[in-house]
């Protein structure tokens, strides 16, 4: 399994990161206050975002295309790195 967090292109979203790992594309939106939810994108092979996800389900994709728990906490920590946005 391959995965890569790219946060170039994820910015030109105005997201975080975005995440492709198998043949699956994801977008995540951090943002500054922590009262604000952390928001999830589905997106296609183009790179456009196809809509909103849940939380459980972002990480029900991203537990089932893994192959070891420990690419999952990488992939969390990755994440966790993008820049965070105002509300």
């Amino acid at each position: 399994m391959g995965y890569e967090v790219d946060y170039a292109e994820a910015k030109k979203k105005v997201c975080s990161s975005k995440l492709t790992i198998e043949n699956r594309v994801f977008y995540v939106k951090l943002f500054e206050s922590p009262a604000e939810k952390t928001r999830y994108f589905a997106g296609d092979q183009k790179g456009i975002i196809v809509k909103e996800i849940s939380e459980s389900e972002f990480f029900f994709w991203l537990e089932t295309l893994a192959e070891k728990v420990s690419d999952v906490e990488n992939i969390k920590r990755q994440l966790g790195s993008g820049k965070k946005y105002p509300q």
